[in-house]
């Protein structure tokens, strides 16, 4: 029997977890750090224009496979946060992105089983 751990889901001998990052950090692309089962840090590469849900796999990063060399992948869902509250200056840029993007006020229907879960 295996203790739950506060971040980590196992399924097999792949590990799933979560991460937030911000909407500039979906929309322009980052590197950041993230912390594996046995505390490393391994940088990873968030393209740009990156979906909120979307995951991304690191190899080798699960759990050892027993009786031979290989081991489980590790996948980060990936969480953006949408700000509730912006600041004078950062509304300003958001106003004028939208002003650049001109979105449609009659947004097209997505069927629902094609967002899977």
């Amino acid at each position: 029997h295996v203790a739950r751990h506060a971040y980590f889901e196992r399924d097999g001998n792949d590990l799933y977890c979560a991460i937030r990052i911000s909407v500039s950090q979906a929309i322009l692309g980052t590197d950041l750090y993230v912390a594996t089962l046995d505390g490393k840090k391994i940088k990873m590469k968030i393209p740009a224009g990156t979906q909120h849900g979307k995951m991304l796999r690191i190899k080798d990063e699960g759990v050892p496979v027993t009786g031979t060399k290989r081991v489980g992948d590790m996948y980060i869902k990936v969480l953006i946060d949408v700000p509730a509250k912006l600041g004078s200056r950062q509304r300003e840029l958001m106003e004028e992105f939208m002003k650049l993007e001109a979105p449609s006020d009659s947004p097209k229907p997505v069927s629902l089983s094609s967002l899977g879960s």
